[in-house]
């Protein structure tokens, strides 16, 4: 029987709009697996970062922080200050403000891992650059963390630091988990480097008189809008990478066995942070793929019963 070209086109129609209800549901499975493993990602993070299996140095962490001993000596200092403004950009935006905020969020975090948190200054106000570090020495600090923001002419972006010339081990330590846990927050990661930036020879004043580890920490550049954004969207998360780092190097100089039971748990979360984008990444592979193939009105490889 010859068909009618009305008839063709009907049953073109049909195929084509039965073709289009495939699709949407297709995508509609699509979209709820790559929200559920989003899902599952958030709750997996959640119970392997923080969930009920905590380490015994977590346990430590909340008892003394409740029972209000000490579980050891912080000092940080935010740079600059008064008079002394530090790198400024172009919107009247100071570093000596930056390292305030950032450094009285850091303590914040502390206290609440058990430390005793002393600052060189809590407010607005100049402190003699080799007078911070000769403070931390008559508090008895266990750690010294000088908070600073970087600035260049063009293209500098991330964090570094720079510790004592003498390029000890536990200072190194020190910066460079203090760089690593803020990379896993977002911020490029650049080096550390022992003495000054002009000269390898020569020591930054806080670090030449604090006699603990220590280590000026430049948390992103004044000049790079990314890193600024950077700092300000996430202030309490910037702070809590510092603060974990700080808590994971006292670990790994006064309690090795908790340092590796943390390390451990990091390794975790980080497996399954990958696993779980890697399943993300090829769900969406397959949505684009889909809508790709809609576009250009060829949907070949659906299964007809779907």
């Amino acid at each position: 029987m010859q068909l009618s070209d009305a008839e063709i086109r009907e049953i073109l129609i049909r195929r084509k709009r039965e073709k289009q209800r495939r699709l949407r549901r297709r995508r509609r499975r699509m979209f709820i697996i790559l929200l559920l493993l989003i899902v599952l990602v958030f709750v997996l993070v959640k119970v392997i970062g923080h969930g009920g299996k905590k380490s015994a140095e977590d346990k430590k962490s909340a008892g003394a922080a409740a029972s209000g001993e000490t579980r050891g000596i912080i000092f940080i200092d935010p740079g600059h200050g008064g008079m002394d403004s530090g790198s400024d950009d172009d919107n009247d935006r100071y570093e000596k403000d930056d390292t305030l905020k950032l450094g009285l969020a850091v303590r914040n975090q502390l206290e609440t891992l058990g430390f005793k948190v002393v600052m060189s200054r809590t407010e607005d106000e100049m402190v003699d650059r080799t007078e911070r570090g000769l403070m931390a020495n008559k508090a008895d600090a266990q750690l010294f963390v000088s908070i600073h923001r970087n600035k260049a002419d063009s293209g500098g972006q991330g964090v570094e630091g720079f510790i004592p010339k003498e390029n000890d081990k536990e200072s190194r330590l020190l910066g460079e988990n203090i760089m690593h846990f803020l990379g896993r927050a977002g911020f490029k990661e650049r080096t550390i480097r022992a003495g000054t930036l002009v000269d390898p020879d020569d020591d930054y004043e806080e670090n030449a008189a604090a006699e603990m580890p220590s280590v000026l920490i430049e948390v992103g550049f004044l000049s790079s809008d990314d890193d600024n954004y950077r700092f300000d969207k996430y202030l309490d998360k910037n702070a809590k990478a510092i603060a974990d780092a700080i808590n994971y190097t006292f670990m790994q100089l006064h309690d090795p066995d908790a340092a590796a039971e943390y390390a451990k748990m990091m390794t975790q979360t980080d497996e399954v942070l990958e696993t779980a984008l890697t399943a993300t990444g090829e769900a969406l592979s397959g949505l684009n793929a889909i809508q790709s193939r809609a576009a250009d009105g060829t949907i070949e490889g659906i299964d007809p019963e779907a």
